[in-house]
């Protein structure tokens, strides 16, 4: 198996290669608005490092949301173009279970939270359940507003069986979403531990897609869409610059 797999849900721009059983290259860029001029130039060094021709790839592996509007747009665009030119599938990767997959040495039990900022007072959210397998969902990926944040955490716990908080359960919280809601996680009583070195990576959206692609889970290339989660909003200022002049 050959798989290409890209990520750039956030400012995160990343490219990976999964080769047979591992990933064999990662490049990452994490600098904002930067997706639509380096992404196709780290295909290129991607395939270049490994020594692989475009047509040599099975799949390709896309984050699929939700995430940054714009990210999304060409991230999925760009995956694709490129299964389309070599004939390959597409794979569609949940961007918050990839983010989720970063957080290593959870024990079995134990609960992570995966958030995006989604602005406006919102945080793109979803809980798993760490396991012996892998993660397993908790509840649907949401976008959620801060006041509605410890009722929509409560809500995952009674799905996942814990009736409150528990000293024998921690929630492990990565994504930079939490970091404006922290005051609603206190309103749980859930003990939790916030691991803010973990960023999305293409690695992870690789080792998920790689797993959906032995599993058949693949998407049409025609009427595939990002997982927006929320329509775009484009804002427009309350007054120009030259609206602004007193002449």
């Amino acid at each position: 198996m050959k798989l290409l797999a890209l990520e750039t849900a956030t400012s995160v721009c990343g490219v990976a290669l999964f080769i047979e059983d591992h990933v064999a290259v990662e490049l990452m860029l994490d600098r904002p608005r930067a997706h639509s001029e380096n992404l196709v130039s780290m295909i290129e060094d991607a395939l270049g490092y490994a020594r692989i021709e475009p047509g040599e790839i099975d799949a390709v592996a896309v984050s699929a949301g939700p995430g940054s509007y714009t990210g999304l747009r060409i991230g999925v665009s760009t995956a694709k173009g490129f299964a389309a030119s070599v004939d390959a599938g597409l794979v569609a990767v949940p961007s918050l279970e990839a983010l989720a997959t970063g957080v290593h040495g959870a024990p079995s039990g134990d609960l992570i939270g995966a958030a995006f900022d989604a602005r406006r007072d919102e945080a793109y959210v979803a809980l798993f359940r760490a396991t012996d397998e892998g993660l397993e969902q908790i509840n649907e990926t949401a976008a959620v507003r801060s006041k509605a944040l410890a009722e929509w955490l409560r809500i995952g716990f009674d799905a996942a069986g814990l009736a409150g908080a528990s000293d024998e359960t921690t929630l492990w919280l990565v994504g930079e979403g939490w970091m404006k809601m922290t005051f609603a996680l206190d309103e749980t009583g859930m003990v939790y531990r916030h691991v803010q070195e973990i960023i999305p990576s293409a690695a992870n959206v690789a080792r998920i897609g790689a797993q959906r692609l032995r599993a058949g889970q693949t998407e049409d290339l025609v009427t595939f869409e990002p997982y927006y989660l929320k329509e775009f909003v484009a804002t427009k200022p309350a007054q120009t610059p030259l609206e602004k002049l007193t002449f």
